[in-house]
Order: C-alpha cells, then sequence, then structure tokens
C-alpha cells in the first residue's frame, strides 16, 4: 500500500477499485490465462502485457487474448475467460460495456 492509499484509507475512501489496484487485477488475470492456454510463442504478449503502465493498454489487449484461447481451447472458453477478465476492469472500461467480449 502506497503513502497515497494509506492517507485515503486514513480518511475512509475506498481505494479498491482504483485505477493502479484495477491495472495489477487485470494483468494478474491476463498473465494467467497466458499461462494456462499460451506456451513459448507468446512471450510478446507476455511482455505487453507485463509492461503495461495505463489500464487502457490492457483493455486494447483483451482481442489477442480472445485470440490465444480460441486457439487454444475455443471460441466458447474464449468469450468466457475475456467475459470474466473485462468483469475485472470495472468502472474502468473504455466506451462502457463492450458488446463483443463483456455483455455475454
Amino acid at each position: 500500500m502506497g503513502i497515497r492509499d494509506s492517507i485515503w484509507s486514513v480518511l475512509g475512501r475506498d481505494t479498491s477499485n482504483g485505477a493502479d489496484v484495477v491495472l495489477e487485477r487485470v494483468r494478474t488475470a491476463m498473465l494467467l490465462a497466458l499461462e494456462q492456454y499460451g506456451d513459448e510463442k507468446h512471450v510478446r504478449l507476455d511482455m505487453k502485457i507485463s509492461s503495461a503502465r495505463e489500464i487502457s493498454e490492457l483493455w486494447y489487449l483483451r482481442p489477442e487474448i480472445m485470440h490465444l484461447v480460441a486457439s487454444a481451447q475455443g471460441e466458447e472458453v474464449a468469450r468466457a475467460c475475456v467475459a470474466k477478465i473485462t468483469a475485472l476492469f470495472g468502472k474502468h472500461q473504455l466506451g462502457g460495456k463492450s458488446s463483443r467480449f463483456g455483455g455475454l
């Protein structure tokens, strides 16, 4: 917990859905999907996910996760996986609810 988070927790502000927390939750979920469904060919995607500094960078990597999982397990599993990841963005979803991946 950083100083800013400590101060806000003392003041009663809930930071559990702050952009930094959400960024790390989404990053972890994407890396787990990559680990579960990917292989050594996906090092570049791993690097993109790991080096993302903004939540928007991870948002735009969802189609790559979709493709990766669909290639390994089929579209149904991929849609479910990406829907779970999309839900982790919470209020940080770009452009509202995604009809393609999140509104399943």
